[in-house]
């Protein structure tokens, strides 16, 4: 095994340094500011950003459920139709929707909230 001249270690040190530090000073200097005012695929709004991170998860959700077998294709196709006819930017509104859908999805798959006593199949108030 050969020994390295240390004059060779420090040669490859400097020529193993150069491309990172001209790439850091062009990152440095060539900043873009995001403009998510015009990004389609960033909604400005905050509701409006929650409301389609929620609709895409309750789409995900219906799509596992059917994968599972928890839902018939005609439950999904339905629930599926009435989730894309859901308009996140709509906000408070849009995730009350959402929150419907997530609550039909639920029931659909037998894990929905039970209300009453549980002799009228549990989803009905006792009334």
């Amino acid at each position: 095994m050969r020994s390295f001249n240390p004059k060779i270690i420090a040669a490859a040190s400097i020529f193993a340094a150069i491309p990172l530090s001209s790439a850091y000073a062009v990152h440095r200097h060539n900043r873009a500011a995001v403009d998510t005012m015009t990004t389609a695929s960033v909604p400005a709004d905050p509701e409006a950003r929650a409301a389609t991170e929620q609709l895409l998860g309750v789409k995900q959700g219906i799509r596992t459920a059917r994968q599972a077998g928890k839902i018939t294709q005609h439950q999904a196709r339905e629930l599926m139709r009435q989730a894309d006819a859901i308009q996140p930017t709509r906000g408070r509104s849009a995730i009350a929707q959402i929150n419907e859908l997530d609550q039909r999805l639920q029931d659909s798959t037998g894990q929905g909230t039970y209300i009453g006593s549980g002799g009228d199949g549990g989803y009905y108030p006792n009334g």
